[in-house]
């Protein structure tokens, strides 16, 4: 998961400017959307309100004035045509398409060899029938004018406005892009971040500065934790050899009573238990860890290698490990990291292990321990992975924060750990990791 952390990163890092492009894309899509929109708003209201108005007043006023004076002439231009016929009188001169049409507008009248249809507006008055004929190329022109031209001007303007409004918001955050990237790709051990303070103006470059002063501060406080973390392991390595070392020696001194070496075999074990949590915590506090060069790991091996840890500290009479390899299993978490999640599981099965045995069942994607020891409270289970929390009580020495740092190693290698207690007596732990390597 820490691999996979590190190049998701990487993706977002690469990701950024393109959601800038991305919302500009949207909005300019929206733009055209709204000014097609609008277009045919505009050439409706032309062709039906606009027209019917102009019509209208075109009536208006040569029935006013026609009523003043029968001379005053019809209206013959190059975008409106009119007909006048008298009650009573012949139609002749009318067009054959106009003599059928009743008062009021008619958008779309065919003319017998023209092509294109016209609007006519029909009005009675006065024992007279006028027809005025709209021209159709005019109309079209006169969208084309009113309509068409001014949102296609309103179009540029649109995209230009969204094009330098893009340039000038990528010309304030590309230098905070800028940083966030130098961020991610810096290696963990890089003296700096090497920031461009060249390039940047303004806020960018206090950030920049801020930003660089308290990775300063940040690496002096992880330089001082590594230098506490290899003092304390050699502080507590050395005495607990020793200590080790004088309890193998007692274990050989012939006439050493059974509660003697119950002791004895207490001692030792106490001392692999500091050890390996030595160990753990040293894995855990170096940062680079999580992202050293991946190497296959063959847990059968692994498995062996814990099992041969632990035989020693058994009661050899009373309990007993036994492997059951079903399948090649190879993954690319540190080999030391399976050994301390491996070796926490095995020494608590050890160590609530009275007798019987213990099973270590190895499957192509996962790893089984079962035990016939005592098993775990129910009230419990939900809280086994929380610090300090022992889940098979108070009789044996431990500080209940072996499972936390399982469940830490498990979460940042991408495996899961399940704890149930078994049917019969004892406990089952499965650890199953989410992808395997292929075998050899």
């Amino acid at each position: 998961m820490a691999w996979g952390i590190a190049s998701t990163t990487k993706r977002r890092a690469n990701r950024l400017p393109f959601t800038y492009i991305r919302q500009w894309l949207v909005q300019a899509l929206f733009i055209v959307f709204a000014v097609l929109l609008s277009i045919f708003a505009v050439s409706w209201v032309l062709e039906k309100s606009l027209i019917r108005e102009a019509l209208e007043l075109e009536a208006d006023a040569f029935v006013e004035a026609y009523t003043q004076d029968p001379e005053f002439p019809l209206p013959r231009t190059r975008n409106l045509v009119g007909y006048l016929a008298e009650q009573g009188e012949g139609v002749a001169h009318i067009p054959p398409d106009l003599q059928v049409l009743p008062p009021g507008l008619h958008n779309a009248v065919a003319f017998t060899g023209r092509e294109e249809r016209l609007p006519v507006f029909v009005r009675d008055f006065s024992g007279h029938r006028l027809y005025l004929i709209f021209e159709g190329a005019n109309i079209d022109r006169l969208v084309g004018i009113y309509g068409l031209l001014p949102l296609a001007v309103l179009l540029i303007a649109l995209y230009l406005s969204a094009w330098l409004a893009y340039r000038f918001t990528a010309r304030a955050v590309s230098p905070i892009l800028r940083i966030a990237r130098n961020l991610r790709e810096s290696a963990l051990e890089s003296a700096g971040l090497d920031l461009p303070h060249e390039q940047l103006t303004g806020d960018a470059r206090e950030l920049a500065a801020a930003i660089e002063d308290y990775t300063r501060r940040h690496d002096a406080l992880i330089a001082r934790e590594r230098q506490f973390s290899a003092d304390v392991s050699h502080e507590l390595r050395t005495p607990m050899t020793i200590i080790d070392g004088a309890a193998q020696f007692l274990a050989a001194e012939d006439g050493l009573s059974d509660k003697g070496s119950q002791r004895v075999h207490m001692i030792r074990r106490a001392c692999r238990d500091v050890n390996e949590l030595i160990s753990a915590f040293l894995f855990l506090s170096r940062e680079t860890a999580s992202v050293e060069k991946r190497e296959r790991a063959n847990v059968a091996d692994v498995i062996q290698g814990e099992v041969e840890k632990l035989t020693p500290l058994l009661d050899a009479s009373a309990v007993s490990f036994q492997v059951d390899i079903q399948a090649a299993f190879y993954t690319e978490t540190p080999k030391k990291a399976l050994e301390i999640i491996l070796g926490n599981v095995l020494r608590n099965a050890a160590k609530y292990t009275a007798e019987g045995e213990i099973r270590i069942i190895s499957s192509s994607d996962s790893i089984m321990v079962e035990d016939t020891g005592i098993g775990i409270p129910e009230t419990l289970l939900p809280s086994l992975f929380e610090r300090h929390v022992r889940g098979r009580g108070l009789q044996q020495a431990g500080e209940g924060i072996g499972l936390a740092i399982v469940k830490r190693l498990c979460d940042q290698f991408d495996w899961t750990i399940d704890v149930q207690n078994r049917d019969v007596a004892g406990v089952r732990v499965t650890l199953r990791q989410s992808s395997s390597l292929p075998t050899e």
